[in-house]
């Protein structure tokens, strides 16, 4: 699903100089195509399902980061993104990353119209979900960015820090705060970075969920589902049988992995860093408590062989063919179930169960969000205007409603009316609308952990939950190394 931040090695460290230098090194390819050449070929767009899955991750194996499911529209070549002269119609030039099967084509058309409409040439290209920031970071640095980018709210920090993108409260703060009551707050948030709003987004991809199967579950004797961590033990044991896995858990190095994890940690009160944004958390208690849940559901046998080599998209396949009772998942199902068309599966879907008694320090986070459609303004822009106009269209209901289900399944949706009028919402999505009735979907919800240096800090965790599943070391070890290695990036990255 889900993004992470640019990740630039070096022998000794991860600053500033290095992170620039190595993105201009790994962009180069995907300058070369935002400024019209031909450059080696490429991953696909941003994940993408085996009839495309949903969400910010990377592509699933005969599915579909993201949590990140994946956008079937081949990429198509960047135009040249010369900042246009004020003077003459506007000429607006847009760069997507990514996205839902049934998405890209509805952001593309609906854009292209505004357009056409408004007397506005709009030179619109779908690019490749792997490469987003170096893409963005490199075109900045040649001063060739697109006047307006759609990537994910993760990669927010690393812009902002660099000065890529303009915050659109800066821009225009009362067309922001006209929008701003229409939309669920903590979605809201997830755009918002040191105080400053950067960027507007239809919906977001969040977790941590428990996706079960209705029918497996009643096979099983299973009357309701678990509420608490040792009943989802319980249910995973009763729910193996055969050739079916009572749970899937996915361990592998993909983002949507780790955020699934991570959404597990903050829902029972932990963080990636302290309140000041300086220190690494992930080796306290809460973070080992979580870990140990995997270790004990994998040697419980209630999880697939291979949990290590099992990423988001992976799991995804083996609950829609009935080969697991329950999926630990981000909430792109909907994106999984669509692509593939089984839409009438037979699943609930509910907030991952709690510790009995959290043990983080920070209030338990009902889930963890970020967009992976959010519309940005270059800061070299010489279109603001034109592009905050645009930007007004995709605030208001009637271009958003498609997030209702109705066209693009698998997302939460931002705008409150969607949560509280629409019928096909609560059709399609019956247990998210019933916990939004019951004021438990967004309590407390935090914005996924977005700050620079997070693609690296975060493969430190990815390693420490394989290394404690595969039993190489206990989990208070293995996040306790990964802390330390996290906080040398998180170190480095502040300037």
């Amino acid at each position: 699903m889900l993004g992470s931040v640019t990740q630039v090695e070096t022998k000794k460290s991860f600053n500033r100089r290095s992170f620039l230098g190595g993105v201009a090194v790994a962009a180069g390819g995907a300058l070369l195509a935002a400024c019209g050449q031909q450059p080696a070929a490429a991953p696909t767009a941003k994940p993408a399902a085996p009839a495309a899955a949903p969400t910010t991750a990377p592509a699933a194996p005969a599915a579909p980061k993201p949590t990140e499911a994946a956008a079937a529209a081949k990429p198509t070549e960047a135009p040249a993104a010369k900042p246009a002269a004020p003077s003459g119609p506007a000429k607006l030039v847009v760069w997507k990353f990514g996205g839902a099967t049934s998405e890209v084509p509805y952001v593309r058309k609906v854009t292209e119209d505004w357009g056409k409409a408004n007397n506005v040439t709009i030179e619109y290209s779908d690019n490749e979900w792997s490469v987003k920031r170096e893409k963005m970071i490199a075109a900045y640095q040649a001063k060739r960015i697109a006047d307006v980018l759609i990537p994910d709210g993760q990669s927010i920090a690393d812009l902002a820090t660099l000065g890529a993108i303009s915050a659109l409260d800066d821009l225009d703060k009362r067309m922001t705060d006209s929008w701003k009551p229409n939309f669920i707050p903590e979605i809201w948030n997830t755009t918002v970075y040191k105080g400053k709003y950067y960027a507007l987004s239809p919906y977001v991809d969040s977790g941590t969920f428990y996706t079960y199967n209705k029918e497996l579950f009643k096979a099983a004797g299973v009357s309701k589902v678990p509420t608490n961590w040792e009943e989802v033990r319980e249910v995973a044991k009763a729910c193996t049988k055969g050739d079916v896995a009572g749970i899937t858990i996915s361990v592998a190095t993909d983002t949507n992995d780790a955020n699934t994890f991570e959404g597990i940690a903050y829902g029972n009160g932990g963080r990636w860093l302290d309140e000041a944004g300086k220190k690494v958390l992930i080796a306290d208690q809460v973070w080992i408590d979580a870990l140990q849940l995997y270790v004990d559901l994998v040697k419980d046998g209630s999880t697939p062989k291979g949990p290590t080599e099992t990423n988001f998209a992976a799991s995804g396949n083996i609950f829609l063919q009935s080969k697991a009772a329950v999926w630990v998942s981000l909430s792109y199902v909907g994106a999984f179930t669509q692509s593939q068309n089984k839409t009438d599966f037979p699943l609930g879907m509910v907030l991952f169960p709690k510790m009995a008694k959290p043990s983080g320090t920070f209030p338990p986070a009902a889930q963890i969000m970020t967009p992976t459609t959010a519309f940005m303004i270059a800061s070299l822009s010489q279109q603001k205007e034109a592009a905050l106009k645009l930007l007004d269209w995709w605030a208001q209901p009637a271009q958003q409603k498609a997030w209702d289900g109705s066209v693009v399944m698998g997302r939460v949706p931002a705008l409150k009316a969607t949560w509280e009028s629409s019928e096909t919402f609560k059709k399609v999505y019956p247990d998210w609308a019933q916990m939004y009735k019951d004021g438990v979907m967004f309590k407390d919800a935090q914005p996924m952990p977005a700050f620079p240096g997070l693609g690296e800090a975060e493969k430190a965790l990815s390693s420490a939950m394989q290394s404690a599943v595969l039993g190489k070391q206990t989990a208070k070890e293995a996040l306790t190394a990964a802390a330390t290695r996290a906080q040398r990036v998180v170190n480095e990255f502040q300037f």
